[in-house]
């Protein structure tokens, strides 16, 4: 067996060294190309060199090898040169000048003329003089209200200059402005188309409306929350000063008040013992309260005196104001009993006047 095993490893060597030897002798024979190949290469120079069969560019012709960078190579500088002489002839320069820079130039020694620096300094605040005055130009026109808005655009107004004539100089005035004012014969004053006449106007002094009723103190009236407001207020001063009097000594305490619904809570030893004594008791207190709530409702009426008293004193308080008229105009009065309306209207309401008859028309005034 292992003879037969190295015998069919020996004829498997032998055919591989022929296969490679046939595959490089092809590869030979395939680099090798043939004299006719040669020929139409050489004779058509446009095909073999791509494989779209086109030529290449004449400047990609030239380029050579990638050239070997150094390692001590440093790009950054690649662009400084090399030399440079400043002194190398140069058409556009004066080559006398061109050593002379680096020299130092000796100055010569300068006195300040007089008042040199005092005219500075009367410069300097005759200009904080003139931007204070700007300053103060600018508030006096802001305060004015005369200042242009910017944000409209003011600014670029063009001004506008005054007439040669006011609009109402014109009309009294012959000419087209004012160079000849002083002379009377170019004035417009007495004529038939003058507009000034002879006769003066007195207009009616209207007396001013603060001097009329004298100092009037406007009433200030209240809306329902503040009455009930200050309502509210004063029952609290009062109870309060009514407390305070108690506390004192000054006013007996109230006795309690009881009502049937605290009947038990207030009267708690009596109330067990004879409930129905204690019940009518409480409802004769209740009782009396209650009278007495009305007779003091009673007593801050007004009696039909006062109140007429009250209407005629509201009466002179209206007259004190001043009078007012109105005329009413009634085409028939013939029946008496409207001529006893209207007399008992005046009476009743303190009016007066008069009532004028006729035939055509009645006025009441």
């Amino acid at each position: 067996m292992s003879w037969r095993k190295r015998r069919n490893e020996g004829d498997n060597q032998t055919t591989k060294k022929s296969k490679w030897n046939v595959s490089s002798d092809d590869s030979m024979e395939r680099k090798q190309p043939s004299q006719k190949e040669q020929q139409s290469s050489s004779s058509n120079p446009v095909e073999g060199k791509g494989g779209l069969n086109v030529e290449l560019h004449p400047l990609l012709r030239n380029i050579g090898s990638t050239p070997i960078i150094p390692k001590n190579h440093n790009p950054l500088k690649q662009n400084i040169r090399k030399w440079f002489d400043p002194t190398a002839i140069n058409p556009y320069l004066n080559q006398s000048d061109i050593g002379l820079g680096n020299q130092h130039k000796p100055k010569p020694l300068t006195f300040n003329p007089k008042g040199k620096y005092i005219a500075e300094g009367e410069q300097l605040r005759e200009q904080l003089k003139q931007e204070a005055l700007e300053r103060k130009r600018h508030e006096e026109i802001k305060l004015k209200g005369l200042l242009p808005d910017e944000n409209l655009g003011e600014q670029y107004y063009k001004p506008e200059f005054p007439p040669s004539v006011e609009w109402w100089d014109r009309p009294y005035l012959r000419d087209t402005n004012y160079d000849h004012i002083g002379d009377p014969s170019r004035l417009i004053l007495d004529n038939e188309i003058q507009p000034i006449t002879s006769y003066v106007q007195h207009p009616v002094l209207i007396p001013p409306i603060w001097e009329k009723g004298g100092d009037q103190i406007l009433p200030m009236y209240l809306t329902k929350q503040e009455q009930k407001r200050m309502r509210r207020n004063e029952r609290q001063i009062k109870h309060k000063e009514k407390q305070d009097r108690i506390k004192l000594g000054l006013d007996p305490p109230p006795p309690p008040k009881v009502k049937l619904s605290n009947l038990m809570n207030v009267l708690t030893n009596e109330a067990i013992k004879d409930p129905t004594a204690v019940e009518k008791r409480v409802k004769q207190e209740v009782q009396q309260r209650l009278e007495t709530h009305l007779a003091e409702n009673e007593s801050r009426k007004l009696t039909r005196e006062q109140r007429h008293e009250k209407i005629l004193n509201k009466h002179e308080k209206d007259l004190s104001k001043g009078l007012f008229t109105t005329v009413y105009k009634i085409n028939n009065l013939s029946n008496p009993k409207h001529m006893f309306k209207i007399d008992m209207n005046a009476k009743q309401h303190n009016l007066v006047g008069i009532c004028l008859k006729n035939p055509k028309f009645n006025l009441v005034i």
